[in-house]
């Protein structure tokens, strides 16, 4: 399974200068990085033009009300079942500054609405949660260190 962390804000290849600090940027790379040791994985633009295709999903990282909350334990979980599943894309889609409107959620109709909990996080910083989370993930899965040495 191909996993594509899409920041919305950004146009063309994500790159530093679409990020207003050069340590933000580099740690969502580190990131995208050791997900690479599990699962190919790129930063990317959300194309205007964005259509699901068969075999894929899309997850919006979003603070709508039907927005859900996972613990890092719950996302494994929904991992495994991705990778179980028969998916050969999993996208998760961070929006701008002032999120998504309602009319790319119509448009785009994503599989899940994932939140960060009540908290409000910039844009940039929430893209890099949303990688260390997937990361973490895999690490649980995998029963390795990095995890076990944090709480989840």
């Amino acid at each position: 399974m191909k996993i594509f962390f899409k920041a919305a804000w950004a146009k063309g290849n994500v790159m530093r200068k679409n990020f207003k600090s050069d340590a933000t940027f580099a740690l969502a790379e580190e990131y995208v990085g050791r997900i690479c040791h599990f699962a190919p994985c790129k930063l990317l633009a959300l194309e205007p033009k964005l259509k699901k295709s068969d075999n894929s999903v899309l997850w919006f990282c979003d603070t709508a009300k039907n927005a859900q909350a996972l613990s890092t334990g719950d996302l494994a979980l929904r991992l495994r079942q991705l990778e179980t599943s028969g998916v050969r894309e999993w996208s998760v889609v961070i929006g701008g500054a002032d999120g998504f409107d309602e009319e790319s959620k119509r448009r785009l109709k994503p599989d899940f609405l994932w939140s960060f909990g009540p908290m409000t996080l910039p844009h940039e910083l929430a893209l890099v949660v949303a990688v260390e989370q997937v990361y973490r993930a895999y690490t649980v899965l995998r029963n390795l260190p990095y995890h076990t040495r944090h709480a989840s």
